[in-house]
C-alpha cells in the first residue's frame, strides 16, 4: 500500500485553519473520500488532560506540534489522507514532516496582524491593551514555513473563501498526483 498524501495548513490563531480544513474535508468526502481531519483545537481537548488545554507554553506547543505530526505519519502510512490545521509553527517539525515517506505539503494562511487584533482582541490585545501570554506571532516566534506549496492571503472577505477551498482542492489533487483539471 501507498502512503496517503498529508495536507497541513498551518498560519496564526484565528486566521481560518480549522475553517478552511473543515470545508476542504466535507468536499472531499462529498466526493467518496475519506481524510482524517487532524484540528490542533481538537487534539487538544481529545489527548490533554483539562488542567493543560488553556496553557500554550513552549514545550507545550512542541510536544503537540511532534505529537501531531507523528500521528499524521502514522494514519498516512495506513493509507489514510490527512489534513491537519494547526499552528505548529515549527522548522524541525516541518522538516520531518516534508522528510517522511508520505506525499506532504503545506499551506500558509496569512492575515495582517492588526486584522487578527479586530478579529480576536481577547488573544492579540485590542490596539493599546495587553495581549495574554504565550501568543504565536505576539510574544512567541512564529517559524513559518520554509517553502509552503500554497500561500493564501486571508482577508475575510466573501468571495475569499470558496476561493481559498479552490486552491486547497487544486494542491490536494496534486499532492495525490492526480490532474487539476479534476476538480
Amino acid at each position: 500500500m501507498s502512503p496517503a498524501p498529508i495536507l497541513w495548513i498551518t498560519g496564526l490563531s484565528g486566521v481560518g485553519k480549522s475553517t478552511l480544513a473543515r470545508s476542504l474535508v466535507a468536499v472531499l468526502r462529498a466526493q467518496g473520500q475519506r481524510p482524517l481531519l487532524l484540528d490542533g483545537d481538537e487534539l487538544r481537548q481529545l489527548l490533554e488532560a483539562p488542567e493543560e488545554q488553556d496553557s500554550h507554553l513552549p514545550a507545550q506547543r512542541l510536544q503537540r506540534a511532534w505529537r501531531t505530526a507523528r500521528m499524521a505519519q502514522w494514519a498516512a502510512l495506513q493509507g489514510i489522507p490527512v489534513i491537519v490545521a494547526t499552528i505548529s509553527l515549527r522548522h524541525d517539525v516541518q522538516a520531518w514532516s516534508r522528510a517522511g515517506l508520505a506525499p506532504y505539503a503545506e499551506i500558509l494562511l496569512q492575515a495582517d496582524l492588526e486584522l487578527l487584533r479586530r478579529r480576536k482582541p481577547a488573544l492579540y490585545g485590542a490596539p493599546g491593551g495587553v495581549p495574554v501570554p504565550h501568543v504565536v506571532g505576539i510574544d512567541v516566534v512564529a517559524e513559518y514555513p520554509i517553502r509552503p506549496e500554497l500561500v493564501l492571503q486571508q482577508d475575510f472577505a466573501e468571495g475569499s473563501r470558496s476561493r481559498h477551498l479552490d486552491q486547497a482542492l487544486d494542491l490536494w489533487l496534486a499532492l495525490r498526483g492526480q490532474p487539476l483539471e479534476a476538480c
